[in-house]
């Protein structure tokens, strides 16, 4: 029996140590306990007629026998791979488990899985939901876009090159979590609301002595509303992207974010009377969307700009769903479809409900009270007015980082992070306080109806309940040519005016609230945090945070790992670091 597995004389009730706590249950925090549960990678012959790259080949060739990938130089291994992922040892992993798959070879991977007790890390995975993360939310009839094969997590493998309905990969999550034994490490329906550093107060008697942690991880549990609190040495946030890009206020608050309660609100026509959808976005999901309401018998309103690339790249055989999409919204209006129009460079002004009866959508789960909406061509300043029964906005996510950004309390509030940038002068610390705590007040009186303990654990920021506030007092100021943000809260704002298009005219530049945003741990950190366009800063060869203390770690869709199959490459390098830092400390 390991020494890690004695009792510690300093471990409390209240108190509860992890070497490793892992915040996300998705993919990528699945694969990352399967590798702290002890299972070591290894490499297999590779055969003479394998089509991989020669220089790695070559690289491989010279791995000592009988050598985990866990005592590798992963960095140097990845040296010159290219592909679909901007970080190296993904990369790496990808070729080792799927070689040749860009070229559509299905062979079997190079790497076998050993269990290996003596590397069995002390873990615990904080999960919102069911093991599966966001694959849980996802309409059963949407359809994978990366075929089966890519989707396996290790050491699982399949040969199936087909698309699978999300459901499945649903299912599959729930599975795997049992199927590797991984269930006593993980806990689920949690919120983690706050990283913070955990000063050591004394010699730790032993590997997993409370003494030597390095951070503390609070929460609560969404059931009950029980708080907990975690000391770990080490913390990997796989949180992905959790948190739906929003339009304006006035427009958000009646429209929906997700396919899923898209997909309950729709009931399949029985006329063409039915009132249509309005969709927005110009991806993937917005994609889905259209196809979910002209399957339902809708017509679909879609607002959009230039297809993404992503939509362009895909293959008509593989993916004639996606492509017949792609292919009316570069028709644009000049295309003549059933149930599709399409609104090419269009914007949203102004959102009436033609009646107050039903209650406001933050109390339901949806609003299919009709709707006059009013649209607008930035191209030619052309006003028109539609009405819908729904309107859906799927413009992307962003991860939510909240519990790391935990530079604020009762006693300090550092508002200077959330100034929303107008050119008054700046008003003294103390009004700025105040103003805050008035502004946020429905919140912190939510949060202060636990207990004391758990309402400094959750204050971190008031986005936990889903807000977006881009604290404007006005409800009408992305609709007037000059911003009416509040003048107490010593707000800047960055109002430019009249620009290139009338666009900018229904677009108020208040920054969102940047605790929610990662602001601070991107590539550009006075940016915030987007797994396309900015991810989190890391070190290439270990995963660590670079603009975090040293022990945080990051895997992903937060290090622009969008893709399944690039997540085990992140596991590895995180845990290989790891097991380097211990055998280095002990």
């Amino acid at each position: 029996m390991r020494n890690n597995m004695k009792p510690c004389q300093h471990a409390s009730n209240d108190t509860v140590y992890k070497e490793v706590v892992i915040i996300g249950n998705g993919p990528s925090g699945m694969v990352a306990s399967f590798m702290l549960a002890g299972n070591v990678p290894y490499l297999r012959d590779i055969p003479e007629d394998l089509q991989i790259d020669e220089m790695l080949r070559a690289r491989l060739s010279n791995l000592p026998e009988g050598q985990s990938l866990y005592e590798t130089d992963l960095l140097e291994l990845a040296e010159g791979l290219e592909g679909r992922s901007q970080n190296p040892i993904p990369l790496l992993m990808d070729n080792l488990l799927r070689p040749c798959a860009d070229i559509g070879v299905n062979a079997d991977g190079l790497i076998e899985w050993k269990y290996d007790v003596e590397k069995q890390i002390d873990h615990i995975v904080l999960g919102r939901g069911p093991p599966g993360g966001a694959w849980q939310s996802f309409p059963a009839r949407v359809r994978t876009l990366s075929p089966a094969a890519w989707l396996c997590l290790p050491p699982h493998r399949a040969a199936l090159t087909d698309r699978l309905p999300a459901r499945a990969v649903a299912d599959y999550c729930t599975r795997y979590v049992r199927a590797c034994n991984l269930t006593r490490y993980f806990r689920s329906d949690v919120v983690v609301t706050s990283v913070r550093p955990w000063p050591r107060t004394g010699q730790p008697c032993s590997s997993v002595c409370p003494l030597a942690a390095n951070f503390c991880v609070s929460g609560y549990d969404a059931g009950s509303g029980r708080g907990f609190r975690y000391l770990c040495a080490r913390v990997i946030t796989a949180s992905g992207a959790g948190r739906a890009a929003t339009l304006q206020p006035h427009v958000a608050r009646y429209a929906l974010h997700a396919l899923a309660p898209l997909q309950r609100a729709l009931q399949p026509a029985v006329d063409n009377n039915q009132p249509p959808v309005l969709i927005v976005g110009s991806g993937v999901s917005a994609a889905d969307a259209v196809w979910l309401t002209l399957r339902a018998n809708r017509h679909a309103l879609h607002l959009h700009r230039t297809p993404a690339e992503a939509l362009a790249r895909l293959s008509p055989q593989t993916y004639p769903d996606y492509c017949q999409v792609y292919k009316m919204m570069c028709d644009r209006t000049s295309g003549d479809y059933v149930n599709y129009t399409s609104y090419p460079e269009h914007v949203i002004v102004d959102v009436t409900p033609e009646t107050t009866d039903s209650p406001e959508t933050t109390d339901t789960e949806y609003d299919t009270r009709l709707k006059r909406v009013k649209l607008l061509n930035i191209v030619t300043n052309e006003v028109q007015e539609v009405t819908v029964s729904i309107i859906t906005v799927l413009i992307g996510s962003k991860p939510d980082l909240f519990f790391l950004q935990t530079n604020f309390s009762f006693d300090c509030i550092d508002i200077d992070c959330v100034k929303c940038r107008r050119r008054d002068e700046k008003r003294k610390i103390d009004n700025r306080r105040r103003s805050f705590l008035k502004e946020h007040w429905h919140y912190l009186k939510s949060i202060l109806g636990q207990s004391i303990q758990i309402c400094k654990s959750r204050f971190n920021y008031s986005e936990i309940n889903g807000n977006t506030d881009t604290k404007c007092m006005m409800p009408d100021c992305n609709k007037i040519e000059t911003c009416a943000c509040n003048t107490e809260l010593d707000n800047e704002c960055d109002y430019e005016g009249y620009k290139n298009s009338l666009e900018a005219k229904f677009s108020c530049q208040c920054n969102s609230n940047p605790y929610s945003n990662g602001i601070g741990f991107g590539i550009d950190p006075e940016k915030p945090v987007d797994g396309r366009t900015n991810p989190v800063a890391i070190d290439k060869s270990t995963h660590e945070l670079l603009y975090a203390p040293k022990g945080i770690y990051a895997l992903g869709p937060l290090t622009g790992d969008n893709f399944v199959r690039f997540i085990p490459g992140g596991a590895l390098a995180i845990v290989t670091h790891i097991h380097k830092m211990k055998t280095e400390t002990e």
